[in-house]
């Protein structure tokens, strides 16, 4: 299960029924469900950082 960040509204059937997506919703649904909307760009997944986990990415090298 992954809980993801519905970036814009939509509908979908993800277990053969139908169900509403609401922007700013944080629903926790299936891998397989959330993988394919976070790669249609309707959601993204919860709790991740824009920058990821590295401290510093462009360390000075004369430092």
């Amino acid at each position: 299960m992954k809980t993801v960040l519905i970036l814009e509204g939509f509908h979908a059937y993800p277990n053969g029924q139908r169900r509403d997506f609401a922007a700013g919703d944080t629903p926790d649904l299936a891998n397989t469900f959330a993988d394919l909307i976070i790669g249609k760009g309707l959601a993204e997944e919860a709790g991740k950082s824009a920058g990821g986990s590295k401290a510093n990415p462009d360390p000075d090298p004369a430092a």
